[in-house]
């Protein structure tokens, strides 16, 4: 749904509150899992650093997949007045470039480690979304760095995936697989909630203040942007360590054999 000030101003304290409602919920299903002698989600497993460091990338990587895409159709629509076909037809790039960029994985796995891989579609996020932190210039501006955060998705769910399932016990391997999952799920919706509230925040500062929907779309678009932006500079944090544990782990078993 496209973002309009009238709904900013009814959905910006109710997303709040639900995320820290949220928040304190998921604090509480914690508790109770650590206390099982058989829980549902294995937390234990979150000991293991490259296991809660892939979940965390996961997260994070999910939520510049599901934002970028609510911001730039916010984007298209509200500052542009596109309609919903022609928005459409502007994300098909994204979509394109993590299908050509998905048939390189496996080569750049195999060159630079999966952690090398990781970090190189983070650094990819982070550029895209630095480009358009300051505000959209245009329709061209948005799409091409658009594409660029979705040429780096590839080398974040592949690698990811790879490395976290890589030291769960056989015996544990579906729900570790799941808890994975898990997390790459929260962060699509955790990323709606987030950036979807700062949208709507700014959207109704802006407007209040005078200016005009497109201008202030322009302006809560950059502004989500700029979130995502951190979260794609937290994820490459997360791959320069992960780079280091895997590099690691395979140097001891390159010793071992």
């Amino acid at each position: 749904m496209r973002v309009t000030p009238r709904h900013a101003r009814q959905a910006s304290a109710t997303a709040w509150s639900s995320m820290a409602l949220s928040a304190l919920l998921l604090t509480v299903v914690a508790r109770m899992e650590l206390n099982r002698t058989d829980p549902l989600l294995p937390l234990h497993l979150l000991h293991t650093p490259t296991y809660w460091l892939s979940s965390l990338g996961l997260l994070l990587a999910a939520v510049v997949m599901m934002s970028s895409s609510y911001l730039a159709s916010n984007y298209f629509q509200g500052a542009h007045g596109m309609s919903a076909f022609a928005t459409g037809l502007a994300l098909l790039p994204m979509g394109l470039a993590s299908l050509v960029f998905a048939l390189f994985v496996p080569n750049l796995i195999n060159k630079v480690g999966p952690g090398g891989a990781y970090l190189a579609g983070a650094l990819a996020q982070v550029i895209g979304a630095a480009l358009l932190a300051a505000g959209p210039s245009g329709v061209l501006t948005a799409v091409v760095a658009l594409t660029v955060i979705c040429a780096g998705l590839p080398t974040c769910f592949v690698p990811l995936y790879g490395i976290g399932a890589s030291h769960v016990r056989p015996e544990e391997s579906g729900v570790g697989s799941a808890l994975l999952n898990t997390f790459n799920e929260s962060g699509a919706a955790l990323g709606i909630a987030v950036i979807g509230a700062i949208l709507a925040t700014t959207l109704h500062r802006e407007t209040a203040s005078g200016s005009s929907t497109a201008q202030a779309m322009t302006v809560g678009v950059g502004h989500g942007f700029l979130a995502l932006a951190i979260c794609a500079a937290l994820a490459a944090g997360i791959a320069l360590a992960l780079h280091r544990l895997t590099r690691a782990t395979a140097s001891a078993k390159a010793d071992a054999e």
